[in-house]
């Protein structure tokens, strides 16, 4: 991957490195939940560890930066805007973010080949979203409305157990006032 320039600013980098920990960090406390609750116990700890590693390694690092400062002015309400091939940059490092994280529908050739750990780190993700955005209580159902039989066409089975692991996982938030504790 080519370098940038203008390289992101010390303030986006810090950000960037931030949000992304806060983020691990939640799908990491959701991996530890479900890995109590289901038979993937020892397999859902393991991803909590690796968990995004690929957004600090080279491929991923300075698009994804970028890509969060564009995120984190949007949703501030500021203008902003790539510098030149930035943008195809972002779309490069998505690409390969997707092709090496197993918990993204995009790494297999067919959702529906995603194993239910897969599928439960998934899930995670979307919950861990939904808390940072403060959206549908922290529950990953709204993610699953949105992306579902759009973006991602699982089968009945899949769809079924996707939807009762966010069941499961939001019973177990709320129960233990994890879902609050962002």
């Amino acid at each position: 991957m080519s370098e940038f320039s203008p390289q992101p600013t010390p303030e986006m980098i810090e950000f960037y490195e931030r949000r992304t920990i806060a983020h691990i960090g939640r799908v990491r406390s959701c991996l530890d939940v479900m890995a109590e609750m289901t038979e993937y116990g020892a397999e859902l700890l393991i991803r909590g560890q690796d968990h995004d590693a690929s957004k600090f390694e080279s491929e991923e690092r300075i698009p994804y930066i970028w890509l969060t400062e564009f995120h984190r002015c949007r949703r501030n309400g500021e203008y902003f805007l790539y510098p030149e091939g930035v943008a195809e940059q972002i779309e490069e490092a998505v690409r390969h973010h997707m092709s090496v994280n197993r918990h993204h529908p995009e790494y297999h050739p067919d959702p529906d080949e995603m194993s239910e750990v897969d599928l439960i780190e998934m899930v995670c993700d979307w919950t861990a979203m939904a808390q940072e955005f403060d959206q549908n209580g922290g529950s990953a159902r709204g993610w699953a409305d949105k992306v579902i039989g759009i973006r991602v066409h699982f089968g009945p089975r899949h769809r079924q157990f996707v939807y009762s692991m966010i069941e499961l996982l939001d019973q177990r938030l709320s129960c233990s006032g994890a879902a609050s504790n962002r």
